[in-house]
């Protein structure tokens, strides 16, 4: 049993404890707001985006002073951060009306295209330099709609998705990705994710929404490639490395397979990307292209090689008989047109390998037409004959990197040639909408096929638009099935496409077709720099082969001086 003096003691100590309590409940009371403030500074400390710098572009001079200052940001770290929003009106995307592009260094330009009614220069040739990197989440889809309405090609687009499976981080929105590598949130209110892009003015709401989706792009690329690359953002560590690293996945749209839903716990083996390389699915080619099938002359000259299917034709038509089966080679019993002379003839008689030119894949692999159809269409039949030469295998990887830098060519041509394409400005349109036949063909499919489950009042509502095109008929099945197939669409009177026009160009003033086609055969060697071209493929083939045609009196002078080879001789 405890003393009095103990007792006494431990109630001093207890009173002593309450008021050391209520004085301290008191001191955090009174300082409330320091202690709040202090520990606001250090979350902030601790967030990302504290030194963040906001431009909101609205003019093309001063689209012009930011973006000299993103390139300056990308001297030696070549990425910036990249989205996109706009207005969605009846169920449909209107126009881009704000491209952000943040730094690592924490600059983000809000560029207003709707007020700048267009892409300026500087701002074109940042989004189509290929050094550097434009990071985000579903970039590739924002590429493909800046091009859509603008006619920009943006090159070098990377969703950081594939980076986060690479260091076996969980892929997700920019919202989730945001919160599990940087901590932050995102407000992603549908009001504001949803709001009028295209006001006059943006709210602070607005601003700060945007801002924030492109320079969290930025913060999550620096983070994740620390885990790739553990010094990289130091000095001693190149930019190269880290994109030897990521190569594959550049300007690919992100792609969730097995590999990506495979969830830890589920297999001993976890899959990693950097040992298993993801596959996108295309529909692609799996069986060979080429045969390799020996076309001879009467004499047994190798003419080309071609597919087994053309050579049974052969045979079956008694035009040719049957040499050998392995290799499957088959004679002509008539003398054709002309023989293999030069570098240019003999192409057709090497063998062709099937896989990609550019990295050497085999598994499956795409046709890459390296001069478009959409000019080659135009050419005069001459120079589109033997086309097989431009015709090349990639994988799939290799054929949409390709697709893209191609962009960039048909705007140089677009330029040249003054022939804008898809939504540039000045590009004319092929049809024409008119929006009053286009309203009574969806008011007659309306009234033919969910006519029982139309309320009364909305159905008396398409009834008149049919009739105010029908005054004076009764609304029979004949009339309304007459009316859900009307034509909207007229041909404009002077559209000429963009292929059609560089063509003409070409032909009038750039040194005829052969120039062209050493332009896009040029392009793709300096872009893709491939490395399994099959033997005697050549940048001025076409030209080659024509002098050779010209020399056996084998062509018309008017097809020459399309080519461009008015001196030559017949």
């Amino acid at each position: 049993m405890p003393t009095i003096h103990e007792t006494r003691r431990n109630v001093l100590i207890g009173v002593l404890g309450v008021t050391a309590s209520v004085a301290i409940s008191y001191a955090l009371f009174k300082n409330r707001s320091k202690i709040q403030e202090q520990f606001r500074r250090l979350l902030d400390f601790k967030n990302p985006l504290r030194h963040k710098e906001v431009e909101i572009v609205e003019t093309s001079d001063h689209c012009q002073q930011v973006v000299k200052m993103l390139r300056s940001h990308t001297k030696d770290y070549k990425v910036l951060g990249i989205d996109c929003e706009w207005v969605t009106v009846g169920g449909k995307r209107r126009p881009v009306a704000l491209l952000q592009l943040a730094s690592y260094k924490g600059l983000c330009a809000l560029i207003r295209l709707c007020e700048l009614q267009g892409i300026p220069k500087d701002l074109r040739e940042l989004l189509e330099d290929e050094e550097i990197l434009k990071v985000g989440v579903a970039p590739y889809d924002d590429a493909g709609n800046l091009c859509h309405d603008f006619g920009v090609g943006v090159a070098s687009t990377f969703d950081l998705r594939y980076m986060a499976v690479m260091t076996n981080t969980k892929p997700g929105s920019l919202a989730k990705m945001s919160k599990n590598v940087l901590n932050v949130e995102l407000d992603k209110n549908w009001r504001i994710c949803c709001s009028d892009w295209e006001a006059k003015d943006l709210s602070e709401k607005q601003i700060d929404y945007a801002a924030k989706d492109a320079l969290v792009a930025v913060e999550i690329f620096k983070s994740l490639s620390k885990k790739i690359k553990k010094d990289f953002w130091s000095r001693s560590t190149s930019w190269t490395d880290l994109l030897s690293s990521i190569d594959a996945f550049i300007d690919i749209r992100f792609r969730e397979n097995k590999a990506l839903n495979r969830k830890p716990g589920k297999s001993k083996k976890q899959s990693n990307i950097s040992e298993k390389p993801l596959r996108r699915y295309f529909s692609t080619r799996t069986s060979k292209l080429y045969d390799n099938t020996i076309l001879q002359a009467p004499d047994g000259e190798v003419l080309s090689t071609i597919d087994l299917k053309k050579a049974k034709w052969y045979l079956d038509k008694e035009l040719a008989t049957l040499v050998s089966e392995e290799p499957f080679t088959v004679r002509l019993n008539f003398e054709p047109a002309g023989r293999n002379v030069g570098d240019a003839g003999q192409y057709y008689a090497t063998p062709k390998e099937n896989f990609c030119v550019v990295c050497g894949k085999s598994n499956s692999y795409i046709r890459k037409y390296i001069v478009p159809r959409e000019y080659r269409k135009f050419f005069p039949a001459v120079m589109k004959s033997h086309t097989s030469h431009d015709v090349l295998l990639l994988c799939p990887d290799c054929h949409q990197r390709s697709n893209m830098s191609d962009l960039n060519i048909r705007r140089k041509l677009s330029v040249m040639c003054n022939a804008p394409y898809g939504g540039e400005e000045g590009s004319t349109r092929k049809f024409n909408e008119d929006p009053e036949l286009k309203k009574l063909r969806s008011a007659a499919r309306a009234l033919l096929r969910n006519v029982n489950r139309i309320p009364a009042e909305r159905k008396d509502e398409l009834t008149e638009i049919v009739q105010k095109h029908y005054p004076n008929e009764e609304l029979t099945q004949e009339i309304l099935e007459e009316a859900s197939t009307i034509e909207f669409l007229e041909q404009t009177d002077d559209y000429v496409s963009h292929g059609e026009k560089v063509v003409k160009e070409f032909q009038e003033n750039y040194g005829g077709l052969i120039e062209l086609e050493k332009i896009w055969r040029q392009h793709f060697i300096t872009t893709m720099k491939p490395k399994f071209l099959p033997n005697l493929w050549s940048v001025s083939h076409n030209e080659d082969r024509l002098k050779i045609r010209a020399s056996e009196g084998r062509v018309e002078k008017e097809d020459l001086a399309v080519a461009g080879l008015t001196n030559l001789e017949l």
